[in-house]
């Protein structure tokens, strides 16, 4: 592509100038500021105009075709060959005949809209006024291609005309050496120099010359068999870097770019001062409401931390309980007790394991909510200052202005007594105890009256002086005793340990269902404290929503700004240079 690096930047500065726009007339940017923005993009794109002159059969129309890659430049394309053609781009294929001598042909191909190209009639064929014509274009044009046939270079009137324009449009003209192929390469070098030699001889000055064949040019870049080859031969690729540097290095147009790249970095400014009030709604957002999960978050687990003890002192307060009820538990294991077993002991060491138990949590748990209240409230007087020193925001909640926690309180309590309670009825120990103390019970029964009716069989023995009968009944009671005696301390070691095994097992449980309890009314505690801010937080999405979208284009249109920037800044400072010097000659070689 001609001019690529020149066009690329263009673009992304064209790019950068739609967008702000856009940006500038939703923010409110000053009309005038807007208006004149675009007129510096329009004359951006102002086309470059290329003038081609040579005499008739020099193969103008095949080196244009071969220079942008299409053919629209056929030789049947002007309805009379003494016609100049001024190519333009169209949406659809016409022509205009703005005089006798001048007909504009649109063409829809794409790079018409950067390339206008004046074809003219052979100079061999230019009447006096057709030359005064094509002199008009030449003030305008950004180059202009002198067109030699390698069969007949000598034409005197190219030369003629050559000789009238050379000394005030000199600089803008390029030799071509065209249809090559039809030489060796021996004779192509051989004309050429001749070529350059007689120039120099008739102007004092040797302007640019290559020599082209543009049909293998042509024919590479469409539908030529061995493209590589081809172009390689058709020595076109030299050609077309000089004349990229010439569009790349227009001082006029890269003053354009500078000038219109100056103003859209002040549009810029403006937009972004206008957009200010709703990107600081954004950043609030961002910075301070988007972390308030996580600043919650935080402070509940330091909150959990400090709360420690409170589950320690719910494991003691169990296990304190337990060993308030030992005392009914062995008051069961008295002879009498065990004998006579009460129906209610069990009863009464379940009752006072649970109403022990949930006393002392009711007490402590309000300890605990306390503390989750003041760091709730600490956190939310440390947001409302931050709210008011970075976004001059009070915050108000409730009718006098302070959050009400005493629901989010109470939920802590009403959870945590209501997991305790539900695990203390799984403790069981009321059927289980009862089961056991009835089991001792009927063991002890049973060796008492098997004691005693040994006794008696020994006394019957011995009043009918059946002896030494009546003394193994007595050792038989004695043994009934003793074994009685052993089975009663064995039950009371099993019971003893039961209740023992089952308060543990119960300790862990209740300690873990405690404390997740415990930590999810904490946890709702802290989210309630989140959910205040859902007001604002519906302001900043409803800001986001709408100025979010040109946030991200003013970036964009920031970074684009910044890298033509990085562009464009060496090029004005050599720009300033060569104009210090008073050189413009000097100055057309500056490239972007």
């Amino acid at each position: 592509m001609l001019g690529k690096n020149y066009f690329e930047t263009r673009k992304r500065l064209s790019s950068a100038v739609d967008t702000l726009n856009e940006l500038g007339e939703d923010s409110g940017v000053n009309p005038a500021r807007i208006t004149l923005l675009r007129n510096l993009m329009a004359g951006l794109k102002d086309p470059f105009l290329f003038v081609v002159v040579g005499e008739v059969n020099a193969g103008k129309s095949t080196l244009l075709n071969a220079l942008f890659g299409a053919d629209f430049c056929s030789t049947d394309v002007l309805p009379t060959t003494d016609k100049i053609g001024f190519f333009k781009h169209g949406n659809e294929s016409h022509e205009f005949e703005v005089s006798e001598d001048v007909l504009e042909i649109y063409r829809p191909n794409e790079f018409l809209k950067d390339f206008n190209i004046v074809d003219t009639p052979g100079t061999n064929s230019i009447e006096l006024h057709h030359q005064q014509i094509t002199e008009h274009f030449l003030p305008m044009a950004d180059l202009v291609l002198f067109v030699f046939s390698v069969t007949n270079p000598w034409g005197a009137t190219t030369w003629d005309l050559l000789d009238r324009i050379h000394h005030q449009w000199k600089k803008k003209v390029v030799f071509v050496l065209q249809q090559c192929d039809l030489r060796t390469e021996e004779e192509v070098n051989a004309i050429l120099e001749h070529l350059q030699r007689t120039a120099h001889h008739r102007f004092g000055q040797h302007f640019p010359t290559f020599s082209v064949s543009a049909k293998q040019a042509f024919l590479a870049k469409t539908s030529g068999h061995d493209k590589e080859a081809l172009w390689g031969a058709s020595h076109v690729e030299a050609l077309e870097q000089y004349i990229s540097s010439v569009v790349e290095s227009s001082e006029t147009r890269l003053t354009k770019l500078i000038s219109t790249w100056r103003a859209a970095c002040y549009v810029l400014g403006e937009v972004k001062e206008k957009l200010g009030a709703a990107a600081e709604i954004i950043r609030a957002d961002t910075e301070l409401l988007s972390g308030l999960e996580a600043a919650s978050k935080i402070q509940l687990g330091r909150t959990l931390t400090i709360c420690e003890p409170l589950f320690e002192a719910f494991d003691q307060s169990f296990m304190a309980a337990g060993l308030q009820a030992e005392p009914f538990l062995e008051s069961e294991f008295k002879i009498l007790a065990t004998l006579t077993p009460g129906a209610k002991t069990s009863e009464q060491i379940e009752d006072l394991v649970f109403a022990t138990t949930m006393k002392a949590v009711r007490r402590s748990v309000g300890v605990g909510a306390n503390a989750v209240q003041e760091d709730v409230q600490q956190l939310w007087e440390r947001v409302s200052d931050e709210m008011a020193e970075a976004f001059n925001l009070q915050l108000s909640v409730g009718e006098d202005g302070e959050p009400d926690w005493s629901e989010s309180r109470k939920r802590i309590e009403i959870e945590v007594e209501a997991i305790t309670a539900e695990t203390l009825k799984k403790l069981k120990l009321k059927q289980e105890l009862k089961k056991r103390f009835r089991a001792r019970s009927r063991g002890m029964w049973t060796f008492v009256l098997l004691s005693g009716a040994s006794v008696a069989a020994g006394i019957i023995l011995g009043m009918q002086k059946i002896e030494p009968w009546n003394v193994v009944c007595y050792g038989l009671a004695a043994l009934f005793l003793l074994l009685g005696a052993v089975l009663g301390s064995r039950s009371v070691t099993r019971i003893r340990r039961y209740y023992s095994e089952n308060l543990e097992e119960q300790r862990k449980a209740l300690a873990h269902f405690q404390r997740k309890a415990f930590e999810s009314a904490a946890g709702s505690f802290f989210n309630d404290f989140v959910q205040l801010f859902e007001p604002l937080r519906k302001v900043c999405r409803d800001h986001r929503k709408r100025y979010d979208p040109q946030l991200k284009a003013i970036d964009q249109v920031e970074l684009n700004l910044t890298e033509l920037e990085r562009i464009l800044t060496p090029v004005e400072k050599a720009l300033q240079a060569q104009a210090s010097k008073h050189d413009p000659v000097a100055a057309e070689t500056v490239e972007v």
